[in-house]
């Protein structure tokens, strides 16, 4: 007899001390507000934020964490729950355990490869949010030309 392995989505709860659940989420500072304590995380942590197609949370997922000035993530890994649950938009959220929130120039490429990936499956990606000791920064913000 062989194995064969089967795909089971599970979801997970979890207490968050702030009131976006449920809301429509297109700014970069209430997804900064709400995963504002990886400011606190020694090694970079990568999120993925799927949202509904009118940008209400639907989940989010811890795609990989790193070390204290890296983290490791293919498109595939970053896309990969969004095009399970058939969803449209995300946002990319990750902090810089340095305390800077500028992204690098990693993260810009990074941000260009999995827009690129995105539009392929026809997913928008909305913003990557940089999350830093006091502050936070937005590429859509910063960067907007790349998200075009």
């Amino acid at each position: 007899m062989t194995t064969l392995r089967e795909i089971d989505v599970k979801y997970r709860f979890k207490e968050v001390d702030c009131d976006i659940t449920g809301k429509c989420v297109t700014q970069p500072e209430i997804i900064a507000k709400l995963f504002d304590y990886l400011k606190l995380e020694t090694k970079e942590v990568f999120i993925v934020v799927n949202l509904t197609k009118q940008h209400d949370i639907n989940c989010f997922e811890v795609v990989a964490t790193g070390s204290t000035d890296a983290v490791s993530v293919r498109p595939a890994e970053v896309l990969r729950t969004a095009i399970i649950l058939n969803l449209k938009v995300v946002m990319l959220v990750h902090n810089h355990p340095s305390g800077h929130s500028e992204p690098s120039s990693a993260d810009i490429k990074f941000t260009q490869t999995v827009i690129e990936a995105a539009r392929l499956l026809n997913i928008e990606v909305l913003d990557h949010v940089v999350i830093g000791l006091n502050q936070f920064s937005s590429m859509k913000k910063s960067l907007p030309y790349i998200f075009d």
